[in-house]
């Protein structure tokens, strides 16, 4: 019986699948690309805030990344997207701090990732060894399932080389700078365009690896894969 894929290893894949088909393929004039900018934020349920709190743990905003009103702020750092699909990248400056007494654990620029069917936010554990072999047998294996898109790929880096070697290099210095995980997945996506500004939305779903964090941190296990962590919406706008 075939092994099946775990979600991080498909989630890795479709990253660096997508960020190569953005981020080479924004280079093109013929390309349905964009390069956008805005803001990102995710809005705690209730549900989370209960059992964080029921069990004393705080969570703070860090670098970039701003708290007011009950609600996370993270300013897009860089970010492309197909403005048919909404298949994109949005790459976030900032993280979050989870802490209680003298425990803690920060997750810092959280990259969401919409490919298809496989909508995921991603981000980085700084202080742990990175995973950039993680990395790149997840691009072998992007490569044997996808044959079409990686001629498509291997076509435009050919065709704009500068815009393939910026790529690669992205990628290094995010595997190579801190673990990468899974914080979360994306589930009921939503869309909306008005005057040339995007506002797309989601749930935000707590992935295992997260899962374990937040029940390390709080000593005992407060939360289950799959939790809602809250919502997020994103608005962007095409730079010109």
């Amino acid at each position: 019986m075939a092994r099946r894929r775990s979600r991080p290893r498909m989630a890795l894949a479709a990253l660096v699948g997508v960020l190569a088909l953005m981020s080479i393929g924004a280079a093109s004039a013929q390309a349905a690309i964009v390069k956008v900018t805005g803001s990102s934020t995710i809005t705690p349920s209730q549900q989370s805030k209960q059992f964080l709190a029921n069990k004393g743990v705080s969570v703070t905003p860090t670098g970039q990344a701003t708290f007011a009103d009950g609600v996370f702020t993270f300013p897009i750092a860089a970010g492309f997207g197909d403005s048919a699909t909404y298949d994109g990248v949005l790459a976030h400056a900032g993280g979050l701090r989870f802490s209680k007494g003298y425990e803690s654990a920060v997750v810092r620029r959280p990259v969401a990732v919409r490919a298809g069917n496989t909508a995921v936010l991603l981000a980085q554990l700084p202080g742990q060894p990175g995973n950039c072999g993680k990395v790149k047998r997840a691009l072998r294996r992007y490569a044997v399932n996808h044959p079409g898109v990686t001629h498509k790929v291997w076509h435009l880096a050919k065709q704009y080389p500068r815009a393939a070697r910026h790529v690669v290099r992205a990628l290094k210095r995010y595997c190579s700078q801190g673990r990468v995980i899974v914080l979360a997945r994306l589930t009921n996506l939503g869309k909306s365009v008005e005057d040339g500004t995007a506002t797309l939305s989601a749930d935000l779903r707590l992935s295992r690896q997260a899962a374990r964090i937040v029940n390390r941190v709080a000593g005992s296990k407060v939360v289950a894969p799959g939790a809602l962590l809250g919502s997020g919406v994103s608005t962007v706008t095409p730079v010109s």
